[in-house]
C-alpha cells in the first residue's frame, strides 16, 4: 500500500479519537437559580436550570414516541470512511428500537424509538457550527449526541447554552467539558487527557522511578493538557522532564515529527511521553525506531487504533496506553456476552462494518450509553434527560464498557470515563492487552486538570 493512501486510512479511522485541542470559546452566562429537575436514582441532585431557557423547548424533538437526535461528524474527503463510528451508533439504535425502544423512565412501560440524524463536517468546525444551527432550527432535535472534536463542540458551545439542547456525550476527552458554566454539554466515556498523564507517571513509579522523560507534543491545547499535567506530577519526586518538543498536529508529512523525535532521542531519556494526535503518533513511533532509541512509551489514549499500530510496525511494540473498552480485536473477548452482542447486531444491522474495529465498537458503546441516561430521566424533557447525565449513578455493563468498570458523574465531577485500563500493544497477537488492575480514578480529572483549560 503507498504511503498517501496509508496516511489517509490512518487518519480516516483514529479520527473518532483524534480529540485535537483547540483555542477555547468565550464563555457565557449559565442558566441558574431557575426550576430544575431532581434526577431518579442519580443521587446528585439537579445540575441544570431552566432559568434562562427559551419557552415551551423542553420537549422539542419528541413526536409520538420517537425521540430525534443529531449528530455532526467527517464523512467525506480524507475522513470519508469516518462514518464507521456511525455504523455502531446506528447499529445499537436499530438494535434498541427492535425491541421496542428505550423505556424512559426505566420501569415504566412507556417506550421511545431514536432517530439519529446525521451531518457531515469534514472536521470543519465551521462546517460543525452549520450543521448544528440546522440540527436545531431545521430538524428540531431534542439533543445532539456524539458531537466529534474538541475545536468543534467549543464552536458550537455557546449556541447550544443559548438555545439549553442538550450536547450529550462528546467525541473528545478535553477537560473543558468540565467547566461548570456550561452544563449542557457532557462528554463521552473516552478517559480524560489528565488521568492518562497519571496512569503513566504512577507507571514510572513502579518499574523506574529515576525516569528521564522526554515529550513531543501537538502545539495547541491538546498537548498542553499533557504537559502541564506531567511537570506538576513529577514535582518531589525523582523523575525529571529533560525536554519537551512540539509539532504542527494540522500537518500529515511523515517527516513534521522526524527532527523534533531526533532531538528527544538525543537526550536518551528513559521514558518518551507521545501527546500526539492523527499521523503523529505513528510518524513519531517510526522517527523514534529511526533514531535507535528504545524509552519505554506513553501515547496518547486518542490513538489507540489497531490501524494506527500497524501503521508504526514493530515500533508500536510494547506501547502502553488506556482504553475504557474492551478491545473487539482481542479474542480473548469474543466470549463475553455483550461483545456477543456487539458482534451479532453489528452484522445484521451494518453488514459491512468491521465488527473488529475498536471505532464502531465505541460508536456503538456511546449510543447504549445514551439510552441508558435516557432511561434514567423521570420524563422526555431536554432538562431533565441532561440532568441526568450529570448524576450517573455507577453506571456499569454499557455496551463493551470494561468488566467491573463503572461510569459516574455527580455534583462535583461531570467526567465519565474516570474508569479504564492501562493497555500495551502487541505487534504479534494484532491486539491489545491489559497491563495491571482496572483503574478507578471517579472523582479525580478536575485536580488533575490545567485550571486554565477546565475554566476556559
Amino acid at each position: 500500500m503507498n504511503q498517501p493512501h496509508r496516511a489517509r486510512r490512518v487518519l480516516v479511522f483514529i479520527a473518532v479519537l483524534a480529540l485535537v485541542g483547540a483555542a477555547c470559546g468565550s464563555s457565557r452566562k449559565s442558566g441558574g437559580g431557575g426550576s430544575t429537575t431532581t434526577v431518579a436514582g442519580g443521587g446528585g441532585g439537579a445540575a441544570v436550570s431552566d432559568a434562562d431557557c427559551p419557552p415551551g423547548q423542553g420537549s422539542v424533538g419528541v413526536n409520538g414516541d420517537t425521540i430525534t437526535i443529531g449528530t455532526s461528524l467527517p464523512q467525506s474527503g480524507v475522513y470519508a470512511a469516518f462514518t464507521a463510528i456511525l455504523n455502531g451508533e446506528k447499529s445499537y439504535f436499530d438494535y434498541i428500537n427492535a425491541q421496542g425502544g428505550v423505556e424512559i423512565p426505566a420501569g415504566s412501560g412507556t417506550k421511545y424509538k431514536i432517530k439519529l440524524v446525521d451531518k457531515d463536517d469534514a472536521y470543519d468546525a465551521a462546517k460543525t457550527v452549520t450543521n448544528v444551527n440546522s440540527l436545531i432550527n431545521d430538524s428540531k432535535v431534542f439533543s445532539l449526541f456524539n458531537v466529534v472534536g474538541t475545536k468543534n463542540n467549543l464552536a458550537i458551545r455557546d449556541t447550544v447554552s443559548t438555545d439549553c439542547v442538550p450536547d450529550l456525550l462528546i467525541a473528545s476527552g478535553a477537560v473543558q467539558w468540565g467547566n461548570p458554566k456550561f452544563p449542557w454539554l457532557i462528554g463521552s466515556e473516552l478517559v480524560p487527557y489528565p488521568l492518562e498523564v497519571q496512569t503513566f507517571v504512577n507507571y514510572l513509579k513502579q518499574k523506574k522511578p529515576d525516569a528521564t522523560i522526554a515529550v513531543l507534543a501537538a502545539a495547541d491545547d491538546f498537548g498542553q493538557s499533557y504537559v502541564d499535567t506531567l511537570n506538576e506530577l513529577v514535582k518531589g519526586s525523582s523523575m525529571k522532564v529533560v525536554q519537551v518538543q512540539h509539532y504542527d498536529p494540522e500537518s500529515t508529512d511523515p517527516a513534521a515529527v522526524k527532527p523534533q523525535v531526533t532531538s528527544l532521542a538525543a537526550t536518551h531519556a528513559d521514558a518518551f511521553l507521545l501527546a500526539a494526535t492523527l499521523l503523529g503518533c505513528p510518524n513519531a513511533l517510526n522517527a523514534m525506531g529511526d533514531a535507535g532509541w528504545k524509552p519505554i512509551v506513553y501515547m496518547s489514549g486518542t490513538c489507540v487504533s489497531k490501524v494506527l499500530f500497524t501503521l508504526a510496525g514493530n515500533n508500536a511494540n510494547g506501547v502502553l496506553s488506556v482504553t475504557p473498552l474492551m478491545d473487539p480485536a482481542n479474542p480473548a473477548n469474543d466470549s463475553n456476552a455483550a461483545m456477543q452482542l456487539y458482534k451479532s447486531s453489528v452484522k445484521q444491522y451494518a453488514p459491512k462494518a468491521d465488527t473488529t474495529d475498536g471505532i464502531v465498537g465505541y460508536g456503538w458503546t456511546t449510543a447504549a450509553l445514551f439510552v441508558k441516561i435516557l432511561s434514567l430521566s423521570p420524563k422526555v424533557d431536554r432538562v431533565a434527560v441532561m440532568n441526568a447525565a450529570h448524576a450517573l449513578p455507577s453506571v456499569k455493563d454499557i455496551g463493551l464498557q470494561i468488566p467491573a468498570a463503572t461510569w459516574t458523574t455527580g455534583p462535583n465531577d461531570n467526567f465519565i470515563g474516570e474508569t479504564f485500563q492501562m493497555i500495551t500493544y502487541s505487534v504479534s497477537a494484532g491486539h491489545s492487552e491489559s497491563v495491571g488492575d482496572l483503574i478507578d480514578d471517579n472523582g479525580k480529572t478536575a485536580d488533575l486538570s490545567p485550571k486554565s483549560l477546565l475554566n476556559s
